[in-house]
């Protein structure tokens, strides 16, 4: 079977993804996760607890400011209903929460690979690729925040 010369190139592209060492960079980017991960989950996990002390920070600068809740606003809560399992309140609070729940516990999962096994996951996306999932990513977070304006009526 003969090949032609674009096949022959894709088949010398490096890979979408591969397992290699751990470079500073990518210690440094497992430290990050959590570091930020870690007390976040911390925090959610104990949500229902603090917040019937007023321990728990309740809206934000947005809010205050424009009487509407910000893009993010019921992430905390969607994240602490995730904990007691209960993703119909998860997403009823939050649309997105579920998802990047699951996308948080599977970072700090990953910051800890990295740092065990001294072993980071390698992407290779072409900048086309990046631009295409930085707007699916705000396109998301648009239409979770159109949902969540019509949800509460604001």
């Amino acid at each position: 079977m003969a090949h032609t010369s674009a096949q022959s190139a894709r088949s010398r592209e490096a890979p979408l993804a591969a397992v290699a060492t751990a470079t500073a960079g990518d210690r440094w980017f497992a430290w990050t996760l959590l570091g930020v991960g870690l007390p976040w989950l911390a925090y959610t996990r104990l949500y229902f607890f603090l917040h019937p002390r007023h321990l728990t920070f309740d809206g934000g600068l947005f809010m205050w400011y424009f009487k509407k809740p910000d893009p993010f606003c019921g992430g905390t809560r969607t994240f602490a209903w995730m904990w007691r399992g209960d993703l119909g309140r998860a997403v009823a609070v939050y649309p997105l929460g579920p998802l990047l729940f699951v996308t948080t516990v599977g970072l700090v999962v990953y910051g800890l690979y990295v740092l065990v096994t001294r072993r980071a996951v390698q992407l290779n996306l072409s900048p086309a690729m990046v631009r295409g999932l930085l707007v699916v990513g705000f396109v998301a977070l648009g239409l979770n925040w159109i949902a969540k304006l019509v949800w509460l009526g604001m």
